[in-house]
């Protein structure tokens, strides 16, 4: 189930989800979606990423072994959805560093079983953010609505406490009703991503993306220009594929490249898409039409990692700017 994006919907519809007592408000956390099955001897985990090779979930039990042996037997056949998070700013991996949540999360999900159990003995666990449950002791909760989801999820972390399971690395999801915004604003001052919001009658979906869930999330803006484009693939043969953006470094001087964009422009609503009029053949292969070239771009995106942008977007081209005026100082980044 994936969200859309609270800013695609007009301001006024914004605003009523802002304030509508149906919808809650959540975290939002910047990791790697799984699911975690419990089991009678052991417990599972799987990413919500479906391999290319073989078509299922993507197994990652073996990665983080202290989730795998929490003693929850009694909950066996229950599946929690929820997010793998390793909550480090920055974390070597033996041959590179990690820059944010998400890198030191992916680190430990790429690496081998030996080399993440390695990585968090030195590091400490990553932990299990449960937001939502399919199953309920084998019984599908999947129809049911988010409210009664919800209530299921923490009638099951109760029952756990009672017992008196430590559960350090497995954790509920907070959320609130009421002054959702200040929330918001709240995760946001303590260095968080946005956060979710769900409405109470939301049923669970396995693909596509439910109108019952949104998410809102901090962003940055940066300006760049044009500096290539990639061939497009699968849909768009023939076609360019991502846009190259590029920024001066400060310090040398030298032209960076900080993006791989979708050839659109946020500002021009649903004509956005101009992947047609930006290619030109050449030599039978598709390629960014020169009057593009250079082109400056004012892109959002959520922060930076390792010196580029993370999902950065086109929020309008910039006339009145010159490749020269797009500077960043990457020296200042590690400070």
């Amino acid at each position: 189930m994936l969200a859309c994006d609270l800013r695609d919907l007009p301001p006024a519809e914004q605003e009523r989800i802002w304030s509508n007592p149906d919808f809650i408000a959540e975290e939002k956390f910047n990791g790697v979606r799984g699911l975690l099955h419990i089991g009678k001897k052991e417990n599972r985990i799987s990413t919500r990423c479906l391999s290319k090779r073989t078509g299922l979930y993507s197994e990652k039990t073996d990665h983080f072994q202290h989730l795998r042996n929490l003693p929850l037997d009694f909950l066996d056949g229950t599946v929690i959805d929820g997010e793998i998070l390793m909550n480090k700013s920055r974390m070597f991996t033996g041959e590179t560093f990690a820059c944010g949540t998400l890198s030191c999360t992916m680190a430990l999900c790429n690496a081998s079983p030996e080399k993440a159990f390695v990585l968090q003995q030195e590091e400490g666990h990553a932990s299990f953010q449960a937001f939502d449950i399919l199953r309920y002791k084998g019984e599908s909760l999947e129809n049911q609505p988010f409210w009664r989801r919800r209530q299921v999820l923490e009638k099951l972390f109760s029952d756990t406490a009672a017992k008196g399971i430590e559960l350090t690395s497995l954790n509920l999801a907070t959320q609130v009703s009421d002054d959702k915004r200040d929330f918001y604003e709240a995760v946001l001052s303590s260095g968080g991503e946005g956060v979710m919001l769900k409405h109470r009658d939301a049923l669970y979906q396995h693909v596509g993306r439910s109108k019952g869930m949104l998410k809102a999330k901090r962003f940055l803006t940066v300006d760049g220009f044009i500096i290539g484009a990639t061939s497009g693939k699968n849909g768009n043969t023939g076609m360019i594929g991502s846009l190259l953006i590029g920024v001066y470094d400060l310090c040398t001087d030298r032209v960076r490249e900080i993006a791989g964009v979708p050839p659109s422009d946020l500002s021009l609503g649903k004509n956005s898409n101009l992947r047609r009029a930006m290619t030109v053949l050449k030599d039978g292969k598709p390629c960014l039409a020169p009057g593009f070239l250079n082109g400056v771009v004012e892109l959002e995106a959520f922060q930076w990692n390792n010196w580029r942008l993370v999902h950065a977007k086109i929020l309008r081209f910039r006339d009145d700017k010159a490749p020269q005026d797009c500077v960043v100082d990457f020296l200042g980044m590690e400070e």
